[in-house]
C-alpha cells in the first residue's frame, strides 16, 4: 500500500522523462483501431495529445498551464456553483462527509503526505478515496455515504483525485497546475479556519465550511494556511462540462494508460536508484 500512496504523492510531481506523455498519441490510434468510437467525435482528444507531445501547450494554452492540454473547451479559473446542479447535494451531504472523515481520521492517522515539493514535509496531508481515476480500495468501506454523493458527479471519483485535503497552520502550498484541463476542480469545505484562502490564476478565495468552490486547476493556483488550525476539503476532480460521451469513454481509456505507464516508470527508477 505504500506504493500506491507514493505514486499519488508523485504524480505530475517528477522532473524526468515523460513516456506516457510522448507516447500518449501512439496508445490513443491503437485504442481508435478498435472500433469503440467513431475516431471524428473524439478529434479534439487526438488533437491535444499531439499538441501535449509535441510540446507546444505554451503556444496554444494561454493561462493554462496543465501537463496534457485538450483545445477548444470553455476556459476561466472560476466556475460559478450555478453551472453544476449537483453543488446543492454536495453541500447537503456536507455534514455527514465530514462525520465520515472525522470518524475514520480521530484514532489513526490514515492521511499520507500530499505532492512533494509543493509545501513544507507534513504540513500538507491527503486521505485519499480516488488516485489518478482509480479507487483506492483501503479506504472506501470507511465512506459509504460519501461516495453515494460523489456517484452523482460526472467523474466525481473516477476522472482524476478524490481525496481529502488537510492543510496545517501556518503552510503555504506553492504555486502549482493540475495535469489536465480535461476536467475541474470542487473543494467542499469541510473543517475550516481563519486566515486560509486559495488563489487560481489573478484572484483570491477564501472557504465557507460547508460550502463548495469550482475552479479550473490547469490554472497556477497557491494555497495558504495563516491560521493556527488545520483546514480540510474534499477535493474532487470531474470531466469538464464541454466533454461528450464519446471523449470521455476515449479520456477514461487514456487515464489507465497513463495511470499504467506512470507507474511502470516510476518503479523502474525506484529500483534504479
Amino acid at each position: 500500500m505504500l506504493g500506491a500512496v507514493t505514486l499519488c504523492q508523485d504524480w505530475k510531481t517528477k522532473a524526468m522523462d515523460k513516456p506516457w506523455i510522448t507516447e500518449g498519441p501512439r496508445e490513443f490510434e491503437r485504442w481508435l483501431a478498435l472500433g469503440q468510437v467513431d475516431p471524428r467525435q473524439v478529434e479534439r482528444i487526438r488533437e491535444g495529445l499531439e499538441i501535449t507531445a509535441q510540446e507546444r501547450i505554451s503556444e496554444v494554452g494561454g493561462d493554462q498551464s496543465p501537463e496534457v492540454f485538450f483545445p477548444g473547451l470553455t476556459a476561466r479559473p472560476w466556475w460559478s456553483r450555478d453551472d453544476f446542479p449537483w453543488i446543492d447535494d454536495l453541500e447537503a451531504a456536507a455534514p455527514v462527509i465530514r462525520g465520515e472523515f472525522q470518524a475514520f481520521d480521530q484514532d489513526v492517522d490514515h492521511t499520507a503526505p500530499a505532492p512533494t515539493g509543493l509545501a513544507e514535509d507534513g504540513k500538507w496531508r491527503a486521505l485519499y478515496l480516488a488516485c489518478i481515476g482509480r479507487p483506492y480500495a483501503r479506504n472506501l468501506p470507511a465512506f459509504t455515504q460519501t461516495l453515494k454523493t460523489l456517484s452523482a458527479i460526472p467523474g466525481g471519483t473516477n476522472s482524476g483525485m478524490t481525496y481529502f485535503s488537510t492543510v496545517l497552520g501556518g503552510t503555504h502550498i506553492a504555486p502549482h497546475s493540475g495535469f489536465t484541463n480535461a476536467h475541474l476542480r470542487c473543494h467542499l469545505s469541510l473543517i475550516n479556519t481563519e486566515g486560509s484562502r486559495i488563489r487560481v490564476a489573478n484572484e483570491e478565495r477564501s472557504w465557507d465550511e460547508g460550502k463548495a468552490l469550482v475552479f479550473d486547476d490547469s490554472y497556477e493556483h497557491e494555497v495558504w494556511n495563516q491560521g493556527s488550525d488545520r483546514r480540510t476539503v474534499l477535493l474532487l476532480d470531474f470531466w469538464h462540462p464541454d466533454l461528450t460521451a464519446p471523449e470521455i469513454t476515449a479520456l477514461t481509456h487514456m487515464m489507465d494508460i497513463w495511470r499504467r505507464m506512470y507507474s511502470r516508470h516510476f518503479w523502474a527508477h525506484q529500483v534504479a536508484a
